[in-house]
């Protein structure tokens, strides 16, 4: 019994050395991230690269687990290009209808849904049928699933109002409700 507790604890030993190695390695990524951001704004270049991430993804990712890694790095060093930008999107605050308070981002459906994808909580599991949509969402480091139980958030895409999110073709609304309490949300279904 001693053997295995003492078994446990290197091998605990080795996981916090592991990460802090990973924490080493992500802060030289911010900065590496940055300098490219710095870089792409100069030469008024997009910051997002699909082609370059799918090349990436060919080449260091032969399972389903590096994949979903290397898009969660995707997006961490997204977030850190980005820092020195203006916003993704023009945003207007304090939009009211029917007395729910919401702030708006105005632009295309793709790129509302990736702002979406990059609110909600790193992780969230993604319920949606929509193919598109789901690409967007897992490549943001979410979980998409065929089924959730009791879902925390359902979006509808037909712009139905009185929602905690309304997403239109050209602007979304979230509501101040949804962005107080998104620190709770880890379960969304897509309709």
């Amino acid at each position: 019994m001693i053997k295995f507790i003492n078994d446990l604890d290197t091998l605990r030993d080795e996981l916090y050395d592991n990460s802090k190695e990973i924490l080493r390695l992500l802060e030289k990524r911010k900065q590496i991230a940055m300098r490219i951001g710095e870089y792409k704004n100069s030469k008024d270049l997009k910051i997002r690269n699909r082609e370059r991430e799918i090349e990436i993804l060919k080449s260091l990712s032969d399972d389903r687990f590096k994949e979903a890694v290397l898009n969660i790095l995707f997006e961490f060093s997204i977030n850190y290009e980005v820092e020195g930008k203006h916003p993704i999107s023009p945003v207007k605050y304090s939009k009211m209808i029917n007395g729910i308070k919401y702030v708006e981002y105005l632009g295309e459906i793709d790129n509302l849904i990736f702002i979406l994808s990059r609110i909600f909580n790193p992780g969230t599991l993604i319920l949606c049928r929509y193919n598109s949509i789901c690409e967007i969402f897992g490549m943001g480091g979410h979980h998409i699933t065929e089924s959730i139980e009791i879902p925390d958030l359902i979006i509808y895409l037909d712009g139905r109002e009185n929602q905690d999110i309304i997403i239109r073709e050209d602007y979304m609304l979230i509501s101040e409700k949804f962005l107080t309490n998104k620190g709770n949300i880890y379960k969304v279904e897509i309709r």
